[in-house]
């Protein structure tokens, strides 16, 4: 195998791209899921689980602002660690979201005592503030499209998001946070058994550029115990053992907003330059992708039964039949493949 495919090759594995592994173990190796469309996780977890059901693959689920600033869901038993990781827990102060301190002390035990009580809806929680006399402005901070003091509940796990397109919240079982390095340690070493050979700067990319300064003493004490690899001038590091003759499927699938893509600064071991603008609509979505014969070629987009795609090069016929076997083998035989353009020969 060449470097790169070598690279390739080790993100398929660690990603659980090539073979399927537990629900739990998928999010801890992965560090959640992004999920700010309901769909993509459990696309995701379709792909990827083994244990994956349609009536219960969100079972044991929670969804939360992650440590990486975005919607993520995440195992249950490892809320704590997410929050500890984010380090969003010190108390309200006057200024957060343009509210009053005392105001987001008032309103956060209401809220929660209300989802305690089975008022868990977000409309139904704006009707219990009104009721119990909250003004119109402090409403209009307290539900906040963009957070708001219902998105820093969830960011201290007093509340968490339901999963689904609902906005919907409930009470988490009792977790503990443990310290903040400690919790970011523990998903660098994950990072880098998972998604190496990874850059240090595909690393801190993965985790927010903003939080470099922060990571760097970390980065520094984990780096040297790892493996490393040159390539193309960069330095790449992992954990275990590389493999160097490892097999690549003609076909692999990659749901919109995966960590596959997510997870790296240098997208170069899976897709060519001149189609690096294409992950991305023009609303700045992250679309499911299709890896074909090891690089980038296509996006697609599936709705019930139906799945389009969308070439970005000429393809053989022979390659659309490759990817709609995969299909088929992914979603069913009643999958019907529809081809948005015509790059083929």
């Amino acid at each position: 195998m060449m470097e790169r495919e070598i690279l390739l090759y080790h993100t398929l594995r660690g990603l659980h791209l090539l073979e399927k592994a537990p629900t739990d173990r998928v999010l801890r190796d992965l560090m959640g899921l992004q999920a700010q469309f309901a769909n993509y996780p459990k696309m995701s977890l379709q792909l990827r689980a083994s244990d994956y059901t349609e009536e219960h693959w969100d079972d044991n689920l929670y969804k939360i602002w992650s440590h990486r600033g975005t919607m993520h869901l995440i195992p249950k038993e490892e809320l704590g660690l997410h929050l500890a990781a984010a380090d969003n827990l010190a108390p309200y102060h006057d200024g957060m979201w343009m509210m009053k301190a005392k105001d987001m002390n008032r309103w956060d035990p209401f809220i929660v005592e209300q989802v305690r009580g089975g008022n868990t809806t977000r409309d139904g929680l704006k009707a219990a503030c009104v009721t119990a006399g909250i003004d119109d402005y402090v409403l209009s901070r307290v539900f906040y499209g963009w957070g708001g003091l219902i998105g820093e509940m969830v960011m201290r796990g007093h509340i968490v998001c339901c999963t689904g397109t609902a906005k919907e919240y409930r009470i988490p079982e009792p977790f503990t946070i443990p310290e903040r390095d400690a919790a970011r340690m523990e998903f660098l070493k994950r990072y880098f058994r998972s998604f190496g050979p990874a850059t240090r700067e595909d690393c801190t990319y993965f985790f927010g550029d903003r939080k470099k300064p922060e990571l760097n003493p970390l980065l520094d004490m984990l780096l040297p115990a790892l493996n490393s690899l040159e390539f193309e001038g960069k330095t790449y590091y992992y954990e275990g053992d590389l493999v160097t003759d490892g097999a690549i499927p003609k076909v692999v699938l990659i749901p919109g907003f995966d960590q596959m893509i997510l997870g790296y600064r240098f997208r170069d071991r899976m897709i060519d330059k001149q189609h690096l603008g294409k992950l991305t609509n023009i609303s700045g979505i992250i679309r499911p992708s299709i890896l074909l014969h090891g690089r980038i070629r296509a996006a697609w987009k599936k709705e019930n039964d139906r799945v389009t795609v969308e070439p970005y090069e000429k393809l053989r016929k022979s390659d659309l039949h490759d990817i709609e076997v995969q299909l088929h083998k992914s979603f069913g035989r009643k999958t019907e493949m529809i081809l948005k353009n015509t790059f083929t020969e």
